[in-house]
């Protein structure tokens, strides 16, 4: 297929480097749009799409290791130390900080997952059934 610049259908298959193609990089910002990092909100056009595991570490350069981080958040990641990163292949970034503090964060129009649903009603207790002897209630 040819490379015709559309938009991002489909997550582009990984790629055996550090840099990122040019579809993953297409891809990873039009997923994530500002950087994830909880409360930044900084755009894209100043994010750097960052390994989530290192790359030095065996991190994949795979879209669903990739998320846009701004400079400062990218440096703070990489550099400072008891922070750590996790991402979902749906690009859910989790965030804890040196404190254990964690934030968890979503691509913007990923929602929540759905509540589990309420479980069937079982068989009503007798006593709980009306009669049809009872007056109505008006």
């Amino acid at each position: 297929a040819a490379d015709c610049g559309c938009a991002v259908l489909d997550r582009p298959e990984p790629v055996d480097r550090y840099s990122p193609s040019a579809a993953q990089d297409r891809f990873v910002h039009t997923r994530h749009r500002t950087c994830r990092f909880p409360t930044c909100g900084q755009r894209v056009g100043w994010a750097d799409a960052d390994h989530v595991v290192p790359h030095a570490g065996g991190g994949a350069t795979d879209c669903a290791n990739l998320c846009c981080l701004c400079r400062s958040h990218h440096r703070l990641k990489t550099f400072a130390r008891g922070w750590r990163f996790t991402m979902s292949p749906d690009g859910v970034l989790t965030v804890t900080t040196p404190s254990g503090i964690t934030r968890t964060t979503r691509p913007p129009g990923l929602r929540p997952p759905p509540p589990a649903p309420d479980p069937p009603p079982g068989d009503l207790e007798p006593s709980r059934i009306a009669s049809d002897d009872d007056p109505p209630p008006y």
